[in-house]
């Protein structure tokens, strides 16, 4: 038995290694790009979210104290009571609402 390598299949471990390094390096470098892309799109969002989020409140402030001077009958009309008020700033206010609204006569609440 014969431990020694010969110089011919030393070079083709080593060619064969080099290419297996090779290969985890760039599935390494691949999973890395995808990790920092991943983290760069939330980062996007959030900052989106939260400027979307200063831009849009005088506006909202403004329709909510508009219906909070209404009077309880001027918000009957509309369909709202005074604790809906803050509900209407719900993300999905206006879809229930407009379920409510095809909503059979008999299942609607009534007016107050």
């Amino acid at each position: 038995m014969d431990a020694r390598i010969t110089k011919p299949e030393f070079d083709s471990a080593i060619s064969s290694a080099a290419q297996d390094i090779d290969a985890a390096r760039t599935v390494a470098l691949e999973a890395m790009r995808a990790r920092d892309e991943a983290i760069g799109q939330w980062i996007r969002k959030a900052v989106t979210t939260a400027f979307r989020a200063v831009i849009d409140y005088p506006r909202r402030r403004r329709v909510y104290d508009e219906l909070a001077m209404l009077s309880d009958r001027e918000l009957a009309d509309i369909g709202l009571t005074r604790g809906d008020i803050p509900r209407v700033f719900e993300g999905d206010f206006e879809a229930k609402a407009k379920q409510a609204a095809n909503a059979p006569a008999h299942a609607r609440p009534l007016a107050a």
